[in-house]
């Protein structure tokens, strides 16, 4: 059975959502809140759910926030 347009949308959404929230609680566990928080809507702004999971990978083994932060930007 072939999932529907809508249900695929769905699901791409959730799953951009949760790698969002997800990047940001490793984030927050490795560096201040109020720096990570600073960088939120920039990740917020990023729609291509690949490119998220990649971050995601990153913010696990960056050492410094501003390694992660120059990875936004490229």
């Amino acid at each position: 059975m072939q999932e529907s347009k809508t249900y695929q949308r769905q699901r791409e959404r959730i799953l951009r959502e949760n790698t969002i929230n997800h990047i940001s609680v490793v984030l927050k566990a490795k560096f201040p809140a109020d720096i990570v928080n600073a960088l939120t809507p920039i990740i917020q702004n990023i729609n291509d759910v690949q490119r998220l999971e990649e971050l995601h990978m990153a913010a696990a083994q960056v050492q410094n926030i501003e390694s992660f932060a120059q990875m936004l930007s490229e």
